[in-house]
């Protein structure tokens, strides 16, 4: 594990100060993951699909000629250069691409030289210090057909969970797993309950999460609760798929009528996307007539949690029209899909009037995998992609709804183009909290004209990277939107 002393990154570029310092600030690496035991950020494998974005903000009295060295410190390694032509002295940050051959898995050091043009004059930055990890908690899955990752073990002590089962506590031991690292984070998730995220006991060891009758209660009561559990490191790799589900039975506190019913369930225990075909999943909500009569209210609640975290919500108020035979409740099909991988949960509260009457149990079900990528933005009024000519008063881009979008959630739009022949980057990047955005509505943002002027004449990629709260894993294919090719101004003018 190295040691260092180094000044934390920037989060804003900086006013230059008039006199050369003795060190520059570190450079930026958008969308590394946090501080970890020494080091100040990782790389994980999603993050370097398409080359490393590394970002220099200026920081220094630039001028044209000065000469911006990316460095591997250990060996002084160039990995890619730039020098300011006239007029860039004015940008307020500089991007490059690093190819991922040129680095290394494991610790990485990263900082930059500016040498000063008219002269032998230069300044270092102060060091990054990271750690670069490729492979994931648990390797691959070798059964693809039998669901959940076939290398993910765990065993539970109780698997009918009552009244003395949760007074003395229910213990969950999980087994070690291809890849296993010391600062390796077990995230289990137990019916409706999210147990906090466990470090591992060490390599080669069990881990053991212990719940008490507070937390079992927070589960939720069911004939098939389930429990399945994902790999997080230190550098935010996920285990790719999560573990096997395994149901349990909990019938703790006071839920009093029977779980919702699956009227599309062709194979018990598991929503299959495809015999689904686009339809909203139907489910039945039942009680006898002497426990909701007519007047009474069902509240229908589906909870639907995607395999990589987050949680999607649908609810809806249903008045008992007929005693004693099934209401329906439907839940439409695009916050189904979107848990593609995950489970869900399906139950209700009954009132009379404004009182509850009681709790029922609840349903779950394991969806079926699929690919689940999030939707391009795109610029408004520009159905072509061609923003030209360049508007003034800048574009504005639409970011689509997503059925698991939640206030808190942070995301950065980005739009990047790779200079062809060399590790030049134009990048616009633009970091933001969702806030109070109505449900079913896309997220608006403007790119101001003099970030769009940056790009003219070329065609960038559009997209965005999001970010839950509190949910430590990140992918490809949950974090990160597809990719919209755009043009910029006219043709032939980008460089």
């Amino acid at each position: 594990m190295p040691t260092k002393n180094s000044k934390p990154a920037t989060t804003k570029p900086k006013k230059p100060s008039p006199v050369k310092p003795k060190f520059l600030d570190t450079l930026r690496v958008p969308g590394m993951s946090p501080a970890f035991a020494g080091y100040d950020g990782g790389i994980p494998l999603w993050l370097l699909a398409r080359g490393l974005t590394v970002s220099v903000d200026k920081n220094w009295p630039a001028k044209p000629g000065d000469k911006i060295e990316v460095l591997s410190i250990v060996g002084m390694k160039v990995l890619a250069e730039k020098t300011l032509e006239p007029g860039e002295e004015a940008r307020s940050s500089f991007s490059f691409a690093i190819s991922d051959s040129d680095l290394p898995n494991g610790d990485l050091i990263l900082g930059y030289r500016v040498w000063y043009t008219g002269g032998p004059s230069n300044d270092l930055s102060y060091p990054l210090t990271l750690m670069v990890k490729r492979t994931l908690p648990a390797g691959e899955d070798q059964d693809h057909i039998t669901p959940g990752h076939s290398e993910l073990n765990f065993k539970i002590s109780d698997t009918e969970i009552r009244e003395i089962q949760a007074g003395r506590g229910v213990t969950l031991t999980f087994e070690p797993y291809p890849n296993m690292h010391a600062l390796d984070r077990i995230e289990c998730q137990v019916g409706s309950f999210l147990a906090p995220p466990q470090q591992v006991t060490g390599v080669g060891q069990q881990t053991e999460i212990k719940l008490n009758r507070d937390q079992i209660i927070s589960i939720g009561n069911g004939t098939s609760r389930l429990v399945s559990f994902q790999v997080v490191d230190a550098v935010r790799n996920v285990s790719t798929p999560r573990s096997r589900n395994i149901p349990v039975l909990v019938d703790v506190g006071s839920a009093n009528y029977a779980a919702p019913i699956f009227a599309t369930q062709n194979y018990p225990g598991l929503i299959d996307l495809e015999s689904l075909n686009g339809e909203p999943l139907h489910m039945q909500l039942f009680t006898y007539p002497d426990q909701g009569p007519v007047g009474y209210t069902f509240f229908a609640s589906y909870q639907g949690y995607p395999k990589l975290g987050g949680r999607v919500l649908h609810d809806q108020y249903i008045p008992i029209v007929a005693a004693g035979r099934p209401h329906d409740f439907f839940v439409p099909h695009d916050k189904v899909r979107a848990v593609a991988g995950g489970k869900v949960e399906i139950s209700f509260i009954l009132f009379q009037g404004l009182n509850i009457v009681g709790y029922s149990k609840i349903a779950s079900a394991a969806v079926q995998d699929a690919i689940i990528r999030l939707q391009a933005p795109i610029f408004l009024r520009y159905p072509s992609h061609v923003v030209n000519p360049i508007p003034t008063g800048g574009a504005a881009v639409e970011i689509p709804w997503y059925a698991w979008r939640r206030p808190t959630d942070k995301i950065m739009l980005l739009m990047r183009y790779v200079i062809p022949g060399s590790h030049d980057l134009i990048l616009y990047d633009d970091l933001f909290t969702v806030g109070q955005v109505p449900e079913g509505v896309p997220i608006r943002r403007l790119i101001p004209y003099e970030d769009l002027l940056r790009f003219d004449g070329t065609t960038p990629e559009l997209y965005y990277v999001y970010e839950p709260e509190n949910i430590l894993a990140r992918s490809t294919s949950l974090n990160e939107s597809l990719r919209q090719e755009v043009r910029i101004g006219a043709p032939g003018r980008g460089r």
